[in-house]
């Protein structure tokens, strides 16, 4: 155990660098009690508070340290990470700026407040110019990102994607960079390169990247699919899988049980309950590529039992008349609120604001349904609020991906952000008012 406050505190950072956020925040208050007057101990308590949630706490200690100390860097930046946390986007730009200002080679600032002018005051001339005077202080492949997005806005996909692959041509272990240039492809409909950039994307589970394509037959060949990412990337990914069986493959899926439920109906396809070995099978996003789509087939066929529709109908008859709206403003990772430190997910999140989405739909007459998972605390009421009528949270129903489903079929609009349900929807033949945020 430590002896000390001054180990206490090398200990949180420890934790807090282990992604061990819990454990950190302990160490943290030790090493406080043992010398309060510690600005520096101070600001690592309220780097822990961050790290588990606690915005409004880390915000109330990082204003404590600047008063006493204004010409902290460290506290400048954790208090404008805090504000952008909680989507106080203009404060924590003007925070940012003022780091800036202090120290412009401070390690990925340039390129956060690169992204705050994008994404807050809607300026990419404005990034692009603060990313060229700060070149030389950012790392390679952050720059080619960075710039990479300011291109994307004032020059479009095809200009963005030829940066990246200029950069890739130089440096083909970018990661990033080649995730980054999948998705630009992809959007710009090249699919057969989209997909094959989409191999190289971050998290791959330890199975294996294949580089040759499958053959033309595949007869009696039991082919395993190894689910990834989130439920919606593998419902997405479904939709290649009667490719396989075309080529007369016999098609296994290992993934989560909660899928199994809807996935019951079979189609020619086997649900697999136990994780294959890391080796065995290859990962369902890697589909296209190893087929050499140049084409997106139809969604994955779901279907309801009429049993289960009248259910559904009754459960939202009973909230209301019709017609039914559901809606849904986050999914994905919430990368806002995500730890700074350990796993870097490298994930995608979509939101809009609660209370804009509840005015957009204010006004509609009948009855309105939440599917928002996870809603952060007064989220729904910002939502009814702005929208002017009671709303009822289903949100539960995503426990349970059958009854969801019949939830879904039964709607008569749903307006939301990309997220399972929109796959879900595809899988019935209906459609949904996907929201695209910025940008």
């Amino acid at each position: 155990m430590p002896s000390d406050h001054r180990d206490w505190n090398a200990l949180a950072w420890t934790y807090l660098q282990s992604g061990q956020s819990e454990l950190a925040l302990e160490a943290a208050r030790r090493a406080h009690e043992g010398n309060r007057n510690n600005l520096g101990y101070l600001n690592t308590l309220r780097v822990a508070y961050g790290e588990i949630g606690e915005l409004e706490r880390a915000e109330a200690a990082f204003r404590k340290v600047l008063k006493r100390k204004p010409g902290s860097l460290d506290a400048v930046l954790n208090l404008a990470k805090a504000l952008e946390k909680q989507e106080r986007l203009p404060e924590a730009l003007k925070l940012y700026e003022r780091a800036l200002a202090m120290e412009p080679a401070y390690p990925k600032l340039a390129t956060n407040l690169a992204r705050l002018y994008r994404e807050c005051g809607g300026n990419a001339a404005r990034a692009l110019a603060l990313l060229e005077r700060s070149a030389r202080h950012i790392a390679g492949e952050d720059l080619a990102l960075a710039l990479a997005s300011c291109d994307l806005e004032l020059a479009g996909v095809d200009a963005a994607a030829s940066r990246l692959s200029r950069a890739l041509a130089d440096h083909p272990d970018w990661v990033l960079a080649r995730k980054a240039l999948a998705h630009m492809l992809l959007a710009a409909g090249r699919w057969r390169e989209g997909w094959q950039e989409y191999r190289w994307r971050g998290a791959r589970h330890g199975a294996p990247m294949l580089n040759a394509p499958l053959p033309a037959r595949l007869d009696g060949e039991r082919i395993l699919l190894r689910g990834e990412q989130g439920l919606g990337d593998v419902l997405f990914f479904l939709r290649f899988a009667p490719l396989l069986r075309a080529r007369g493959g016999v098609v296994a899926l290992a993934c989560e049980t909660k899928l199994h439920s809807i996935l019951r109906q079979g189609g020619g396809l086997q649900a697999v309950r136990a994780l294959p070995p890391q080796d065995a099978g290859f990962l369902v996003g890697d589909l296209p590529a190893l087929l050499e789509c140049s084409e997106t087939p139809p969604a994955w066929p779901l279907s309801v039992a009429d049993d289960e529709r009248r259910g559904a109908r009754a459960r939202l008859g009973a909230l209301g008349p019709a017609p039914y709206l559901a809606v849904t403003w986050r999914a994905g990772t919430d990368a806002v609120r995500a730890r700074e430190f350990g796993e870097d997910r490298m994930s995608l999140m979509k939101a809009v604001p609660a209370a804009e989405l509840g005015n957009a739909v204010r006004g509609w007459r009948g009855t309105a349904i939440l599917l928002q998972r996870g809603a952060r605390n007064g989220e729904l009421a910002q939502f009814a609020e702005a929208f002017g009528a009671l709303a009822h949270d289903l949100s539960f129903l995503g426990n349970d991906l059958a009854a969801l489903l019949a939830v879904l079929a039964e709607l008569d609009e749903y307006a939301t952000v990309s997220n399972t349900n929109v796959h879900l929807l595809a899988g019935l033949g209906r459609s949904a008012r996907v929201l695209v945020p910025y940008p």
